[in-house]
C-alpha cells in the first residue's frame, strides 16, 4: 500500500480511509457503553478495544495536517511509530485473550497467567521504589492464588512437555510471561502474516528508537517528495490494518451489538483486514 504514495493527494487519499475505519471503530465503542459484559473475555476485550482506540485517535493527530499544501510543523515520525507500535500490541493482546478460537479451558488459562503476569510486574515494581503501600498484601495474595490455579490448571497439564516445563519454570522463579505462545504460534492463531507481523515491528522500532538509522533518515528525505510521504503514511498504514480486525473482533466477540459500518467503509475495512493476512509483501 505505500507504493501507492507518490503525492499528498494520494497521502491524503489513506489518511480518509484511516478516518473512516478510525470513526467506525468509535461507533461501535460508543455501541457498547453500558452494555453488561458477564465474562472476562468480554469485559477484557472491550477494555483493549478502547485501549487501542484512543492509540489510533492519537495517532491520527500526529498525522501531518492533509489540510496544508505542505505542513508546517516538525514531522515527529517517531512519536507516530511508538504510537502504531502500541496499536499492534493491543491488537496482540485482544486477540490472546479475547478473540483466538480456543476452548474454555484454554481461555481461563490464558486469563490467569495474563493477570499472574500483571501482578507480578506490579509487585516487583513497588519492591524496587520501597512502596509501603497497604494493598500490596493484596497483590501479593491475588498473585500467590493466581499461581496455584495455573500449576492446578487442565491446560498447563495439556501443554507438550518442553512448553509445559518452560512454564512451571518461570513460575517457579516468579517470572510468569504475558503470553505461553510465541508470537509466530500467535499470528498463525490470528490469521496475520508473521514474516509482515516481524518486519513492520522492527520498521518502527527502528524510528522508537534513537539510533542513527532514525536520526539519519528524516534528514535524508526532502519534504514532499513521495519517499518522505511514504515515511509519514508509515505508522498509519501499518497500523489501520490491525484497527480493522481489532473492530471485527469485537463485532464477533458482541453480536448483533455492534452498528452496521457504510458499504463504503465495510468494504475498506474488509480491504485492510486482508492485507494483514498476506503481509502487504508487495507494498510494504
Amino acid at each position: 500500500m505505500l507504493e501507492e504514495i507518490n503525492t499528498w493527494g494520494d497521502y491524503r487519499t489513506k489518511l480518509r480511509e484511516f478516518d473512516a475505519v478510525l470513526e467506525h471503530g468509535k461507533a461501535v465503542s460508543a455501541a457498547l457503553t453500558g452494555v453488561a459484559l458477564t465474562t472476562p473475555q468480554a469485559s477484557y476485550g472491550e477494555q483493549i478495544f478502547v485501549k487501542l482506540l484512543a492509540h489510533c485517535i492519537a495517532l491520527r493527530r500526529l498525522a501531518p495536517d492533509p489540510a496544508q499544501a505542505m505542513p508546517r510543523e516538525l514531522w515527529d515520525l517517531p512519536s507516530m511509530s511508538a504510537v502504531a507500535r502500541c496499536v499492534i500490541e493491543a491488537h496482540d493482546a485482544f486477540e490472546y485473550v479475547a478473540g483466538h478460537s480456543v476452548s474454555d479451558s484454554e481461555r481461563g488459562f490464558r486469563i490467569r497467567l495474563w493477570e499472574l503476569h500483571d501482578a507480578t510486574r506490579r509487585l516487583k515494581i513497588l519492591a524496587r521504589i520501597g512502596s509501603t503501600d497497604p494493598a500490596i498484601a493484596g497483590i501479593r495474595a491475588d498473585a500467590a492464588r493466581l499461581q496455584l490455579a495455573l500449576d492446578a490448571h487442565a491446560h498447563m497439564a495439556a501443554l507438550p512437555t518442553e512448553l509445559q516445563a518452560a512454564m512451571r519454570l518461570r513460575l517457579a522463579r516468579n517470572d510468569p510471561p504475558d503470553f505461553h505462545l510465541n508470537r509466530r504460534q500467535r499470528c498463525e492463531l490470528s490469521g496475520v502474516d508473521a514474516d509482515w507481523h516481524e518486519a513492520i515491528t522492527m520498521q518502527l522500532s527502528q524510528h522508537v528508537h534513537t539510533l542513527p538509522f532514525s536520526v539519519h533518515q528524516l534528514r535524508k528525505f526532502q519534504a514532499g517528495t513521495p519517499e518522505a510521504l511514504r515515511l509519514m503514511a508509515q505508522p498509519l498504514v501499518f497500523a489501520l490494518p490491525f484497527l480493522a480486525r481489532v473492530i471485527h473482533g469485537m463485532e464477533v466477540l458482541m453480536p448483533g451489538r455492534a452498528p452496521k459500518p457504510p458499504s463504503r467503509t465495510a468494504r475498506t475495512i474488509a480491504a485492510w483486514r486482508l492485507l494483514a493476512d498476506r503481509g502487504m509483501k508487495d507494498g510494504q
